[in-house]
């Protein structure tokens, strides 16, 4: 059944799409949303004779002081708009989705983010320069479509995997920390070949239309298999064996059939929510502050330092730890040493606000100033932050006592795992003040 380990780690790829393509292009949103008045600023370009971002036209860009508004609105509202649209799908996820059959919430969310990469990208080469604000309320408005689909997507889809041996909740999880290793590094192969702000967003969310449509032919081929279909008649089997009739399941009764289940998973729920929230407090808002001890005039400082060792180590970090994860298992389900290792993950907070960080006015100090140091802070971060949370995705729906209860329990994780990144994500901003 390896085609179905490998659509399964494709329809995980497919979950964080959103979230990955629209932060991995954060120069191009700065792009866009630049000063228009002053000053025509030229798209950032990386070429054999540029060793600086000055040097390639955008030194106001990058200057806090000389942001527009809406440069300095995008990033927060992103966060805020994804985290919350995000927790309030998987809510409502969890709560109701017995109402819609798994495909048909699948297949439509699934379409709903094809169409809105292709409104994006499409967006990418309109110029607008003289609309700047009615663009960006677009992109916001497109920014909690992806999500609510987006969200909706992965809470069916940790649902459908719950019902599966655990492997298949591994593969899931596994193919969501590929989606930031290909954001990141489809970032990097860009800024190699020397494309500009412009040209790289174009390159990304056509990249994430293909990949949507692949998924889309991933999950179709998935619900043609024996295994799924063997899978789905069993747990229906069950549930109308179990099923009184005389009381057809309504919003009161799913509500107290997850409170139920909730009862069951919460430690293993509230370990979830703690490894995300530690994990988005910094990353990526203090961890973008963080640069290189060598002088801004060399390349790998002012042009690869921040998508090579922040973004792309936390993502293949993260998927080395989600792979180790599925292959072994440890600590045992139930065991107390699991909500030990987590509520460990703290300590990476002090130790990357102590990171090298530009800011002489901080109260915290650069304590770790090396590129070195830095590397193996977020590289063990990273792992944690995989291997932590998937073995709580993993140990999730296998807690419940009744094993019908397996999809409504790993749509209850996925819920309490978007309240770990919303949660996250306000942290962020106090954390951010600190530096």
């Amino acid at each position: 059944q390896w085609l179905v380990y490998i659509c399964f780690m494709g329809l995980g790829l497919g979950t964080l799409l959103p979230w990955n393509f629209f932060i991995t292009a954060e120069s191009y949103w700065q792009y866009k949303f630049r000063n228009t008045t002053n000053a025509t600023v030229a798209p950032m370009t990386v070429s054999s004779n540029t060793t600086t971002a000055a040097s390639a036209g955008v030194t106001e860009d990058l200057n806090p002081a000389s942001q527009t508004e809406l440069q300095l609105l995008y990033t927060p509202m992103l966060v805020c708009l994804s985290q919350i649209t995000n927790l309030s799908c998987l809510v409502v996820n969890a709560l109701f989705s017995h109402k819609l059959p798994v495909r048909l919430r699948l297949v439509s969310t699934l379409i709903a983010m094809m169409v809105m990469f292709t409104v994006t990208t499409i967006l990418v080469e309109v110029n607008s320069d003289t609309w700047q604000l009615e663009f960006f309320i677009i992109t916001m408005f497109i920014i909690v479509f992806l999500n609510s689909s987006g969200a909706l997507f992965q809470g069916g889809l940790f649902g459908l995997a719950g019902m599966f041996p655990p492997c298949y909740m591994a593969a899931v999880v596994t193919g969501q920390a590929l989606g930031g290793v290909f954001a990141a590094a489809t970032r990097i192969f860009s800024l190699m070949a020397g494309a500009d702000d412009i040209t790289s967003a174009f390159i990304f969310f056509s990249i994430a239309v293909v990949v949507m449509t692949v998924t889309l032919g991933a999950l179709f081929y998935l619900m043609r298999t024996d295994l799924y279909h063997d899978v789905l008649s069993m747990a229906e089997e069950k549930k109308t064996a179990s099923r009184d009739e005389t009381q057809p399941l309504n919003a009161g009764s799913m509500a107290a059939e997850s409170r139920r289940v909730f009862c069951e998973i919460w430690p293993i729920g509230l370990a979830v929510t703690v490894v995300f929230w530690i994990t988005l407090a910094v990353y990526p808002a203090v961890c973008v502050n963080i640069t290189s001890v060598y002088s801004q005039s060399t390349t790998w400082a002012s042009v690869y330092f921040q998508p090579v060792m922040t973004f792309l180590l936390f993502n293949v970090g993260d998927y080395v730890g989600r792979l180790l994860a599925g292959w072994l298992l440890w600590p045992r389900r139930g065991s107390r040493l699991v909500y030990a290792m987590v509520g460990a993950r703290v300590i990476f907070i002090p130790l990357l606000l102590m990171c090298n960080h530009p800011a002489s006015d901080s109260i915290i100090p650069s304590l770790y100033s090396s590129d070195v140091a830095y590397f193996f802070i977020m590289l063990f971060f990273a792992l944690t932050n995989g291997y932590c949370g998937s073995i709580c995705m993993i140990y999730g729906p296998k807690m419940v006592s009744n094993p019908d209860d397996a999809e409504r329990a790993g749509s209850l994780m996925a819920a309490m795992l978007g309240l770990g990144l919303l949660g996250g994500a306000f942290s962020s901003f106090g954390f951010g003040l600190i530096l």
